[in-house]
């Protein structure tokens, strides 16, 4: 799995120790005099974490930390990389930090620290299935997730946006789903005694559109989705791999000269950052509006659908708008369309 880095950490804490001064009549040479920079962190075991770096390194077992504190039983480089040997397994989908200081040949050190997640062996395969993005009162904004193969959902993260860019998201639980469930996330909760996470039954949530057909969770404080343009994302973890996106809109490539019509720099760019990760198959080789489902149908109770059998080909023919309350959340889609 790759994570997400802290750029400001990565930088402020960049240290250059132990320097040769240079004569004087020689120019400084960047490429040596430049710290080593951590690129990822692979986590593919619950006992190893693989840390990569831009050059060869060394580094000092008792400069490193694992955060919760877990102890590490041993640290070993190779090359540009460090293997990491917790002390005791991390568990599926928790949130870790880990931090070290590294240095190159040169004696140029970096003190590094990065968030990561626990390795989950059981990922089943999720695809977003069904959602409405102008909810009302008693029909708030909804994402259903469809389990194509069951597993640990621990760490899966849904993004209003992208990993990068986002207005809200939301980390499952560690709980089992089997092939054929629904998750329902509720992005807009009204903050009631009844909106209850489930992890074991699937009858204890009653706040509105929950089902007693799925699992039901909430986002506590989220706002909802962006009415008519966006986009939806599925991560392994918050840092992870890209696993299902939707895009929607309600334009073309004709509303504004700015951002390819896409009203906004910020959903032209999660727009292309989901092209880039192969999340979304486009016409041509640049992403554009009409690439996107149309959502202007859309409302509260006409939600944006796949066909019932699940389609999946990453591209808005998989999507339709269903007649007004014809909206499925935790039982199969429908198959009609929205005629004006």
């Amino acid at each position: 799995m790759t994570v997400h880095f802290f750029n400001v950490p990565l930088v402020c804490l960049a240290l250059l120790s132990a320097c040769t001064p240079l004569p004087a009549e020689r120019k400084p040479d960047q490429g040596t005099a430049a710290p080593p920079v951590a690129t990822e962190v692979l986590n593919s075991s619950p006992s190893l974490i693989t840390l990569r770096f831009d050059k060869e390194i060394s580094a000092d077992p008792t400069a490193f930390m694992i955060v919760p504190e877990i102890g590490i039983s041993s640290v070993e480089c190779h090359g540009q990389t460090v293997e990491v040997y917790p002390a005791q397994p991390l568990v599926a989908g928790e949130e870790y930090f880990i931090k070290g200081t590294v240095q190159d040949s040169k004696s140029n050190s970096t003190s590094f620290g990065m968030t990561f997640f626990g390795f989950n062996p059981d990922l089943p395969v999720l695809l977003i299935n069904e959602f409405t993005t102008n909810g009302s009162g008693k029909h708030p904004d909804t994402v259903e997730l469809y389990v194509k193969k069951g597993g640990n959902a621990a760490g899966i993260t849904l993004f209003g946006g992208t990993k990068t860019t986002f207005q809200d998201k939301f980390i499952l639980p560690s709980f089992h789903v089997n092939a054929g469930d629904y998750v329902l996330i509720h992005l807009k909760p009204q903050g009631i005694e009844t909106e209850v996470d489930e992890k074991e039954r699937k009858d204890e949530a009653k706040g509105y559109d929950s089902s007693d057909t799925a699992w039901d969770f909430w986002v506590q404080g989220g706002s909802g989705l962006s009415g008519n343009n966006g986009a939806l994302t599925l991560y392994t973890n918050p840092y992870g791999q890209l696993m299902d996106a939707a895009l929607y809109t309600n334009r073309t490539s004709e509303s504004d000269a700015n951002y390819r019509g896409f009203g906004s720099a910020k959903f032209m760019l999660q727009a292309d950052e989901i092209a880039d990760a192969g999340g979304w198959n486009i016409e041509e080789d640049e992403i554009a509006p009409e690439d996107c489902i149309w959502s202007a149908d859309s409302t509260a109770t006409r939600s944006i659908c796949r066909s019932s059998t699940s389609k999946d080909t990453d591209s808005k023919g998989d999507w339709h708008t269903v007649p007004t309350s014809k909206y499925s959340f935790g039982k199969e889609n429908s198959d009609e369309i929205y005629a004006k």
